[in-house]
């Protein structure tokens, strides 16, 4: 703790700073130190904090009917993004401290509407932590080269995922050409799940679209007896560590996330580099396709995994974990479920997933308790606290993202403002159960008998860039490629007009969205024959109408 006397006489004001710092060596210490000495130092140092914060946060500003939901997309879920996930790895919970390949690249990529080159930066740095293989150290400490290597089999195909976004706002194709090295290190032995190793960089360094197709090459070939995903020592939720453990348990989930990259990943290599045959590619997702339907699909829904010995998980005929959200919101976003299955998904997960009451969107349901089939460490949670059967607050974005995919505008919106921390806590009765700050989303929900809505784990959740980046682009419908904007909002039944205001570069767009009887766009006054605006830097102020059908 630091403690001062201050003493002040009638009327006198004092500004004191005080100095709290780490860094790599005594002379920068030093040097840190006698320039926050001086005052007026610290002061300009505050100042350009604040410029920075304006400068990010207000890129994009919106105005709506619904207050809660301005103030969360206007800076609250960037704030919390980039101020715990980016900067500090930490919150008042827990602190990282590490790099983690998965998480690095969600943010960014869901950030870059906001800052593209933080994006693209970020893409080059998680591509130097792939081994030639084609797998990915599963995090990092960068200052003293340590990291782990493991058998997850999800984290070397965010960077691909990554990459697809990543294309499709910015239009920059070049990323693909630039080259980055390999990470070297140690191997895993057959009898090795995971391992810390010491690792180093390669000096050949190659193309990040060879570093996505390695990567790409890895999935396809790495599947089971029913010829679905390998599980591994996870394949998204870090807590399932056994369910393939022995090497031979199969993802659901897993075949749903890679249907959908190849998908995305070959327009992007047709439109790129012609002289790549992708045709084995999306050969590999007509058959996967065909084998998640007939293994996955368990006649209302589909499953979850299969366990190392043939076991299902996450079915109807599974005791614990019955239903899994994760492969339903895949299985939709992906387009593998046709119409009547994604009706059956929708009634199964709306029955069993959802509860109103609560307000509470589960994982799954039933909590592990007694399962024979020990998933892993998900099991030692207790029952329908937390990733148990609670509610964990990244993989309902999923579902989110699955209903606006399927025209559910209004449901996903409902839902998006049920999890808004600020509806959560407007009350004082939903103070005391929700016990979490008002600004910030938390990283679980509980569902348990004892904490009924009760929130943990807040700002360092990872859950925050993806529902600002569903805000933005999906609800509101602001879909940016390179510099043409396309405007196609899916709001809710209720609001008859929203505003946002973009500032692109030093040039600022003031866009109305208005119900009507009449489809059209106006920029400046005049009427335009497509529903597209080419972003221009005039450093001028331009005023758009779009007029939506009511």
């Amino acid at each position: 703790s630091i403690s001062l006397n201050i003493e002040l006489k009638a009327d006198e004001e004092k500004t004191i700073s005080f100095t709290l710092g780490s860094s790599y060596n005594d002379k920068e210490n030093y040097d840190l130190v006698k320039k926050y000495s001086e005052l007026n130092n610290c002061l300009s140092e505050l100042k350009k904090v604040k410029r920075f914060w304006k400068d990010t946060l207000e890129k994009i500003q919106i105005e709506t009917i619904d207050k809660s939901f301005d103030y969360v997309i206007n800076g609250w879920y960037l704030y919390q993004t980039i101020s715990s996930r980016i900067f500090a790895k930490a919150s008042f919970s827990k602190t990282i401290g590490i790099l983690n390949y998965k998480e690095l690249l969600e943010d960014a990529m869901n950030l870059v509407t906001i800052n593209e080159e933080f994006t693209r930066n970020q893409i080059l740095e998680n591509s130097k932590h792939q081994f030639v293989e084609g797998e990915v150290l599963h995090w990092w400490n960068e200052k003293n080269h340590y990291g782990l290597r493991s058998r997850f089999k999800d984290d070397y195909l965010w960077l691909i995922y990554t990459v697809i976004h990543y294309i499709k706002i910015t239009n920059d194709y070049s990323i693909l050409n630039e080259k980055t090295p390999y990470v070297i290190g140690e191997n895993l032995s057959d009898y090795e799940i995971e391992k810390g190793i010491i690792f180093n960089y390669s000096e050949n360094k190659d193309t990040i679209l060879n570093h996505c197709l390695k990567s790409l090459e890895l999935a396809i070939t790495s599947l089971g007896s029913n010829k679905l995903p390998l599980f591994g020592s996870g394949d998204s939720n870090e807590l399932m560590t056994k369910v393939g453990v022995k090497g031979k348990g199969e993802s659901a989930f897993l075949g749903f996330f890679i249907y959908n990259i190849i998908n995305e990943f070959s327009n992007i290599i047709k439109k790129a580099n012609k002289n790549i045959d992708y045709s084995s590619f999306l050969e590999f997702n007509t058959k996967l396709k065909e084998n998640l339907n007939k293994k996955a699909w368990d006649g209302d829904y589909f499953i979850r995994a299969i366990f190392d010995n043939g076991d299902k998980l996450g079915s109807t005929e599974s005791s614990e974990c019955k239903i899994d959200l994760l492969s339903q919101s895949f299985a939709i976003i992906s387009e593998v479920a046709n119409k009547e299955q994604i009706k059956s998904i929708l009634t199964s997960v709306e029955d069993e997933l959802v509860d109103n009451n609560i307000k509470v969107i589960k994982d799954f349901t039933m909590p592990f308790k007694k399962s024979l089939n020990i998933p892993g460490k998900i099991m030692n949670y207790p029952e329908k606290f937390s990733n148990n059967g609670g509610q964990t607050t990244k993989y309902t974005s999923f579902y989110l993202l699955a209903l606006i995919k399927v025209g559910y505008y209004d449901r996903a919106y409902q839902y998006f403002q049920m999890i808004n921390p600020i509806n959560r806590s407007d009350k004082k009765e939903k103070i005391d159960k929700y016990q979490i700050e008002p600004y910030v989303l938390s990283e679980n929900i509980s569902a348990a008998e004892a904490f009924l809505g009760q929130g943990s784990f807040s700002w360092l959740t990872g859950a925050a860039s993806w529902f600002y980046r569903i805000g933005i682009e999906e609800i509101l419908g602001f879909h940016k490629n390179g510099n043409i904007l396309k405007l196609e909002p899916k709001i809710p039944i209720a609001w008859d007009n929203f505003k946002l205001t973009y500032k692109y570069l030093n040039t600022t767009y003031k866009i109305e969205v208005i119900k009507s009887e009449k489809e059209a766009l106006e920029i400046d006054g005049k009427n335009q024959i497509s529903n597209k605006i080419e972003l221009t830097n005039d450093k001028k102020v331009h005023k758009i109408k779009l007029f939506i059908k009511k």
